[in-house]
């Protein structure tokens, strides 16, 4: 064998071994895309869904740091009822002098109706994006109440339930 021909011989293996790897990356490549491409579409399936989350959650901080402060120090008497819909609501008395207010839940809003003599104001304190579907009072001690709130985003549909606790530094609970 002459070592022209052996040599011409090594040179056409070793170009089609280049074809060869050069094919191998491009399958590898529009595997690896495939893959990014179907875990970007779910991604942004369920985008709107994690910001929704992220909306109820923030909601429900929220509406919980709202009856926190107001029923923890702002109070001297705490009665749980119902209203006509046979939904629960909170009727406070607070520590200024004859002031009552009335924690309720109407077409999905958390509202406190304020009364002080004769004068009434009512007031939302919720998100208005975020839809409050119940609201649920559990008297846990003389000092200390349940609140469970179901929250709704509108859009997505996805539903959440906060559930918390609040002592009642200058209050108690009566019946």
């Amino acid at each position: 064998m002459h070592p022209e021909k052996h040599d011409n011989c090594c040179n056409k293996r070793i170009s089609g071994s280049i074809l060869l790897e050069l094919n191998i990356i491009f399958l590898i490549m529009v595997m690896v895309s495939g893959v990014y491409c179907n875990m970007s579409q779910t991604v942004l399936k369920n985008y709107r869904k994690i910001l929704a989350d992220i909306e109820i959650a923030q909601a429900a901080r929220y509406t919980e740091s709202i009856l926190r402060r107001e029923l923890s120090y702002n109070l001297t008497q705490v009665k749980l009822s119902k209203d006509l819909n046979n939904r629960d609501q909170i009727v406070c008395q607070k520590t200024v002098n004859n002031t009552q207010s009335n924690w309720y839940l109407s077409g999905g809003v958390l509202y406190r109706k304020t009364m002080r003599g004769a004068a009434t104001g009512t007031n939302p304190f919720s998100d208005p994006d975020v839809q409050i579907t119940g609201f649920r009072t559990i008297p846990l001690g003389k000092e200390k109440l349940g609140i469970v709130i179901n929250l709704r985003e509108p859009e997505t549909g996805l539903e959440r339930q906060a559930a918390f606790s609040v002592f009642l530094s200058n209050g108690l609970i009566v019946q």
